[in-house]
Order: structure tokens, then C-alpha cells, then sequence
């Protein structure tokens, strides 16, 4: 991969990482409801207009369509970091077994098996 395409995949995955920190904070709490109460304010005065309920739909949807993207961003930097984790120190114990690195990436029917022998021990 080329340096630049590195830089450019770094600086969004940082940018929506803040995005994702940001929208789970208080401050973010506060804008939304403050947002909302204005919003209703504006119906009430104004009326609630077929206008006014569609731009509301089409504005919820947009954020929610967006939001869902960057959670998931965040959620699999999160899980992949979790799992590289996990699998050193499965490297790093002795006696661990080297065949659960990456289990994650086995085919599920061979997830199920390794589950059910790790349960067949405990159980053991």
C-alpha cells in the first residue's frame, strides 16, 4: 500500500473515531436534546406541516444512515484490536493452544467444533 494511501486511511479512521467519541459524549447528549426541543418549538409555532414531519424523517434518516457506518468503523477497530490482544496472549502462555489464534476466522462449523471440545474439557 502506498504512503499516501496509509496517511489518507489513517486520517479517517482517526476523524471518525473523534466522530464516534463525540457523538457517545455528554456535550453530545446536550446538542441533541437542545436540537429536539428547538425543533419542536418550531412545530408548534410553526405548525406541524407535512414540510415539517418530512424534513424531520429525511433529517433523522441521514444522521442514522451516517452514524450507523462510523459506529461500525469503530466497533471493528475495537474487536480487531481486542482479537490481536487476545491471540499474543495465547501466543505468549505456555500450554495455550496455538490452533485458537485467529479462531475468528475459521469456517463457523469449525468454531462450533472447537467450542464443543473446550467445553467437553472444562466439563471433563
Amino acid at each position: 500500500m502506498q504512503q499516501e494511501q496509509v496517511r489518507a486511511r489513517s486520517t479517517i479512521s482517526a476523524a471518525t473515531r473523534w466522530v464516534v467519541e463525540f457523538a457517545g459524549s455528554a456535550w453530545a447528549a446536550v446538542a441533541a436534546v437542545l436540537l429536539a426541543g428547538l425543533w419542536l418549538f418550531g412545530g408548534v409555532v410553526g405548525g406541524f406541516t407535512d414540510r415539517w414531519i418530512g424534513v424531520l424523517h429525511a433529517v433523522t434518516g441521514v444522521f442514522t444512515f451516517i452514524m450507523v457506518f462510523f459506529v461500525q468503523h469503530a466497533a471493528g477497530r475495537e474487536s480487531r484490536a481486542v482479537l490481536l490482544k487476545l491471540d499474543e496472549l495465547v501466543r505468549a502462555t505456555s500450554g495455550a493452544r496455538d490452533e485458537l489464534i485467529a479462531a475468528e476466522q475459521q469456517p463457523l462449523h469449525e468454531q462450533e467444533r472447537l467450542e464443543q471440545r473446550l467445553q467437553a474439557e472444562a466439563g471433563a
